[in-house]
């Protein structure tokens, strides 16, 4: 019989850069497939991490066509239109407006 290879949440945390935490409570809320063996032991598939990527993967489109979008429609106040238009925290990311 073939072995079948499972992940521990700290096994997928690590290969996430997140907590082992976030990644149980992400199948504690059935967010994500998992295998429940025995009492709170959680066990993940190769292709339940591809489900975890998937959920979570933001698409953000093609920075250099996107349309401006009018934050005033929204109700925005000025404080938080001007958070929105100083550049991103992240190195290598464009500003959205």
């Amino acid at each position: 019989m073939d072995q079948i290879l499972t992940l521990s949440p700290e096994d997928v945390a690590r290969t996430l850069g997140t907590s082992p935490w976030w990644v149980r409570e992400q199948a504690r809320r059935g967010r994500i497939p998992h295998l429940r063996l025995g009492k709170g032991r959680i066990r993940l598939l190769p292709e339940h991490v591809d489900a975890l990527i998937a959920l979570f993967t933001v698409d953000a489109g093609d920075a250099t066509t996107a349309v401006p979008v009018d934050l005033a429609a929204l109700g925005a106040t000025a404080k938080s239109t001007r958070a929105h238009r100083r550049p991103p925290h992240v190195e290598g990311s464009a500003p959205l407006f």
